[in-house]
């Protein structure tokens, strides 16, 4: 990954997109990705009931300044990627950085490390992905000579180009690469309708199950 370097122009998915993405569970986009794209466990919803969703600014490293420099080249509906490198010992965002960037209509942030004052997080309603909360952050500048803004980051093994799209929710966080979200919106809306047309026709039947396993060779007692 290019270090020092602020990339000011990124490409996008069209605004409808990315609306379609957040009414579509995560779940759903990660099965219509073939597994791929997910975060892992720990990078949690710190924000219960909200949902994350919006093309994706990157923040190399935990700087306060290089972290800054992505908000202010974030456009409305953007979410804020800061790559921290995965650290639990010390946040690098809180409450009045989400306040400001909720005034200039930033959809969320995605933390690779920790955050605090998740009770004024959670409060303004300003979505939040990060592996956990501790008081302790750090002393600036950190990391400012490795810093970049707008290059491709890794975050658990999964790639994170600028616009590609975030989406999280309460079951997790997933990546949809920029030039496969329509493909992604396609394929989870006409995987959703056959198999709500499936269970609807299976309402109240068995499903067969013990006789499978029976077939299978399981011993029903």
């Amino acid at each position: 990954m290019p270090a020092r370097e602020i990339h000011t122009e990124i490409t996008r998915p069209a605004r409808s997109e990315i609306a379609a993405l957040s009414r579509i569970p995560v779940a759903s986009i990660v099965d219509a990705l073939g597994k791929t794209g997910a975060l892992s466990h720990c990078l949690r919803l710190q924000t219960p009931g909200l949902v994350l969703c919006g093309s994706a600014v990157t923040a190399l490293g935990p700087d306060v300044t290089v972290r800054r420099a992505a908000i202010d080249l974030a456009q409305p509906g953007d979410v804020v990627v800061v790559a921290a490198g995965g650290g639990k010992e010390r946040s690098c965002f809180g409450g009045v950085t989400a306040a400001h960037m909720q005034t200039r209509g930033i959809a969320g942030v995605l933390v690779d490390g920790m955050v605090r004052d998740l009770t004024e997080l959670r409060r303004i309603a300003f979505p939040t992905v990060a592996r956990g909360a501790t008081p302790l952050n750090y002393d600036y500048p950190a990391a400012r000579e490795d810093g970049a803004v707008n290059v491709p980051v890794d975050i658990d093994g999964v790639r994170i180009t600028p616009g590609d799209v975030v989406v999280g929710d309460e079951d997790g966080t997933v990546i949809v690469p920029r030039d496969q979200v329509a493909a992604v919106i396609a394929k989870v809306q006409a995987s959703m309708a056959a198999e709500e047309e499936k269970w609807w026709a299976r309402r109240g039947q068995s499903l067969g199950a013990v006789q499978q396993l029976a077939d299978s060779g399981y011993k029903i007692i």
